[in-house]
């Protein structure tokens, strides 16, 4: 028999961080984006958030070479010097197990190399545009951070605060949309809980409210782009700031 109060709390946890914030999720958001102003630039944070409908150009095909092209565009957004990481759709991702009807997927990774830093992705990703924007961005993330050696990788709370990055570029949609879904089992059986990033929902709602904040806004209208979770807890926590 099918346990709801289970499944609530297994969805519960997919949606909160996967790593300790030290001071909790919000004194953590607080605390990083202000350190990401500082080190990027204010001009950086208020810039226009990008939106999918605009920024996935009409007719996307979902072709590597159509993936190839948003890529790009995410690179630029995210001021990366053309050539200074490589990319290629390889990746084979191993050790993969659904566990308790939950999918943890690993769709991209950044490699260091003697020769230059690659960012590896899975190729299935080039039919789904808003998670391959999502996962991109956070694998070029670790190029502005670990690569230009703002952080060290020994960094608890590296992945979250290059999750973090992704919404002060202004990809924060792509990234909290992207971080819960529920798919189709292969075997047409159900559906199964796919989870993604580090932040997940819970907390990145925390930061695009903050995010909000410090550009200003008191009601932002491209938080219409989020999915409806996202966009509740998103407008909640605003409201309060605001107070």
């Amino acid at each position: 028999m099918r346990n709801p109060i289970g499944a609530m709390r297994r969805r519960a946890e997919l949606k909160a961080p996967r790593e300790r914030l030290a001071g909790g999720s919000r004194r953590w958001i607080r605390a990083s984006m202000n350190w990401l102003v500082n080190e990027f630039g204010r001009e950086v944070l208020l810039r226009p958030i990008v939106v999918p409908g605009e920024f996935v150009p009409a007719g996307y095909d979902g072709s590597l070479a159509a993936a190839e092209e948003l890529c790009a565009r995410v690179a630029g957004r995210m001021d990366l010097p053309p050539g200074q990481c490589a990319l290629s759709f390889g990746l084979v991702a191993e050790g993969i197990r659904p566990y308790r009807g939950i999918l943890k997927e690993q769709s991209g990774r950044w490699i260091r190399g003697a020769d230059g830093n690659e960012i590896q992705l899975a190729p299935a990703l080039a039919a789904d545009p808003v998670a391959l924007v999502a996962i991109y961005a956070h694998e070029l993330g670790h190029e502005l951070l670990l690569g230009d050696a703002r952080i060290f990788a020994h960094r608890p709370d590296h992945e979250s605060l290059t999750d973090l990055l992704t919404v002060f570029y202004g990809l924060g949609i792509f990234t909290a949309n992207a971080a819960y879904e529920r798919r189709p089992r292969p075997n047409g059986r159900g559906k199964q809980s796919v989870a993604r990033g580090y932040l997940r929902e819970a907390a990145l709602s925390e930061a695009l409210a903050y995010y909000a904040l410090l550009r200003g806004e008191r009601r932002p209208d491209w938080d219409r782009h989020l999915d409806p979770p996202v966009r509740r807890v998103m407008r909640n926590q605003l409201a309060i700031l605001h107070k």
